[in-house]
């Protein structure tokens, strides 16, 4: 493990006040951790919940591709090569403890402790054993690392860390004692999903105070005394609660064939959670139904038995006696906790505090990302009200798209939207059709364009808009359906179909080509080509119908220009990762934030220059003083009775025009600042 080996410790900078990001980027830029992460066996944690059925069930926080075993797996090897580094192991030593701590969850089921039950009255063993017969290349979804491990690491020794059997001398309090560094990532990424509010808990602090610190002083025991206080709340405030606890007895009774449950091969615990919803699709449409605070048909409400934990920390007792764990047992049935929900409401897109707090300088950005959120909030719930008794329910959404998508909405914006359908046909859902039309018209004052595409008549086979894609069948209606879908869409009814939906879209567009593809080429030509397309039928429409010209013109300048470079940005952020599936979770986590959203986050990941900071408020500050003047009904009356030809008579359109031009410019400048000369989405956007 030669980076690691030659990590210099000296230049007034020890491993102990490294950052978490250098400490995970020098451990997966090893070339043995790079080869480990590209087998099969791991790349399928990409696919495997971190918080199994609360996964499906809460509200989070953290991207997809952050709440992953994969991502937890990432961390939990940069702590072991933290915590190495920090004791002087010899590089080989360390080398052993990385590679276990990057394996220590590679037997986790889909739904990881959601189905362990299953796993175990299916299999007769836990996911400690399954990930044992994985490494020994037992099964065949291990014999890729196996072979692997045989040339890099000592088998044997991995196993025995992995199954506890190694002294704290050789690193195996690592993973053996009540402070460990499973939990403390586990611990800090169920926060991060479940209740960014709280302050973040520092991995890196807790690690160095539990596992390098050895006389254990007042800062580290109040470091330690956190963490343990953090770890009580995160089992007694979310994974013990109610809704908790019913997610992980739907996944217990479903699997043990209660009410209509069913039957599980051995070989699916050893795929993802892609096939099971696939293969079990009324598990996770009870989960969904427990999102909404109903009990699945199948669930009994028979009596059954749940365990508390309390962690305390009796602060009259030394490091050794300090963190106390106390257990409990009680009856209780599904009903009863059904009835200990808080009344509910419909998640909303998750809110960043950080990205909120940047948004103090550009007041109109944010009062169009709030009306936006509260208008489409009371939408869901009405839709809900109407739509949960539909018998196709289950195979469609309302997708909902334009400025309302992208979080920039104003009180005189229509709402673009369709009903996306896969398994039923458009004469099916009439009446569902009628009852979206008339919820969403309590709501919104203005009825979207004309054309077709959106609005009480448009609902879209979904089988089309995958099948066909640059295709003789694949129509400018269906291009713009799709690609609106991808980079804008967000869902009004049908959440977990949505979601189903957009994920096979992409991986209809990454599955194709070669593997070893440094970009998603596919992807992007389609998001030129659909911005193209846009651009053309601006001009048509204003040879043709003449309507609405001048508004038509300046959305296409920015709204239209800033979704069509968001899309550019979130394909150039997964160029070079090879495994398919994880340019795809990356994907779906960059495109479930709005366009203003994704670039921000991208501009602040580190490492980041001032002069990319700079470029991004120059971004913020131009679209600002663009949505101040849409906002303004006169304004939009003005620009919308603008013929092309009278154009230049119109001092708000030019004056528009030229901020346009300067806004074209800074995303250039963006895109050229953000990514190297010899980044492939340079390339790629002119051949």
């Amino acid at each position: 493990m030669n980076p690691m080996a030659g990590r210099p410790r000296s230049d007034g900078a020890t491993a102990r006040e490294a950052s978490l990001d250098a400490w995970l980027a020098e451990t997966a830029s090893d070339p043995v951790v790079l080869a480990i992460m590209h087998t099969q066996a791991f790349r399928r944690l990409h696919d495997v919940s971190f918080l199994g059925a609360l996964d499906y069930t809460h509200r989070l926080f953290l991207p997809k591709a952050q709440r992953s075993r994969a991502a937890h797996s990432l961390h939990v090897a940069a702590l072991a090569n933290y915590v190495a580094c920090g004791r002087d192991y010899p590089p080989a030593l360390r080398q052993q403890l990385v590679i276990a701590a990057l394996l220590h969850d590679i037997g986790h089921p889909p739904l990881s402790h959601s189905a362990e039950a299953a796993l175990r009255a299916r299999t007769g063993y836990d996911h400690h054993e399954a990930g044992a017969r994985i490494i020994r290349g037992e099964v065949r979804i291990g014999r890729e690392l196996n072979a692997l491990l045989q040339s890099v690491a000592d088998v044997p020794f991995l196993l025995n860390l992995l199954e506890q059997n190694i002294g704290g001398t050789t690193g195996g309090d690592l993973f053996v004692s009540r402070m460990n560094i499973d939990t403390f990532d586990g611990i800090a990424r169920s926060l991060d999903c479940l209740a960014p509010g709280l302050p973040p808990l520092c991995r890196l602090s807790t690690a160095r105070a539990a596992l390098l610190d050895s006389q254990h002083d007042a800062q580290a025991l109040a470091t330690l005394d956190e963490f343990w206080e953090r770890k009580n709340l995160v089992y007694t405030q979310f994974i013990r609660q109610p809704l908790g606890i019913l997610a992980d007895q739907a996944s217990r009774q479903f699997f043990a064939g209660a009410q209509g449950g069913q039957a599980i091969a051995e070989e699916d615990f050893y795929a993802g959670e892609t096939l099971w919803q696939h293969k079990y699709p009324r598990l996770f449409e009870g989960f969904a139904q427990l999102q909404r605070h109903q009990l699945p048909a199948w669930l009994s409400d028979e009596d059954f038995e749940i365990e508390f934990r309390g962690y305390f920390v009796d602060g009259e007792q030394d490091f050794s006696q300090r963190y106390r764990l106390i257990r409990g047992h009680q009856q209780t049935q599904a009903s009863a906790l059904l009835a200990k929900l808080e009344p509910h409401e419909r998640p909303q897109r998750a809110r960043n505090p950080a990205y909120r707090d940047f948004l103090h300088d550009y007041p109109h950005i944010a009062r169009a990302r709030q009306h936006s959120a509260a208008v489409v909030q009371r939408i869901r719930a009405d839709l809900h009200a109407h739509l949960d008794a539909s018998p196709c329910r289950e195979r469609l959404c309302v997708v909902a798209t334009g400025s309302y998508g992208r979080d920039e909405a104003c009180a005189d914006s229509d709402l673009d939207w369709f009903i996306l359908l896969d398994g039923c046909a458009a004469t099916d859902v009439l009446a569902e059709k009628a009852q979206t039309r008339q919820v969403i018209g309590r709501h919104i004052a203005r009825e979207p364009g004309d054309s077709g595409l959106f609005g009480s008549e448009a609902t879209q086979d979904f089988a089309p808009l995958v099948e066909h894609i640059g295709g003789s069948q694949d129509s400018n209606r269906s291009l713009t359906r799709r690609m609106l879908l991808l980079l804008e869409g967000r869902s009004l009814y049908g959440d977990e179909h949505f979601a189903r939906l957009r994920r096979r879209l992409l991986e209809a567009y990454i599955g194709k080509g070669s593997r070893d593809k440094a970009i998603s080429r596919f992807l992007l030509n389609d998001v030129i080509r659909c911005y193209r397309t846009i651009a053309t039928d601006v001009q048509h429409k204003a040879s043709v119908d003449r309507r609405d010209w001048g508004l038509r013109s300046i959305k296409l300048k920015f709204s239209r220009k800033l979704l069509y470079f968001a899309g550019i940005v979130a394909i150039a952020e997964t160029a070079g990762e090879t495994a398919q599936d994880a340019r795809i979770e990356r994907l779906l986590a960059l495109l479930e934030l709005p366009a203003l959203e994704r670039i921000q986050a991208v501009a602040s990941a580190e490492p980041a220059s001032d002069r990319l900071r700079a470029k991004t408020r120059e971004i913020f500050a131009i679209y600002e003083f663009f949505l101040r003047q849409i906002s303004e009904p006169a304004n939009r009356r003005e620009l919308a009775a603008l013929r092309e030809e009278h154009r230049e008579d119109s001092d708000l359109y030019m004056e528009l025009r030229a901020s346009s031009k300067a806004f074209s410019r800074t995303l250039f400048d963006w895109l050229r600042e953000k990514y190297a000369e010899e980044h492939p989405i340079h390339n790629a956007l002119v051949f």
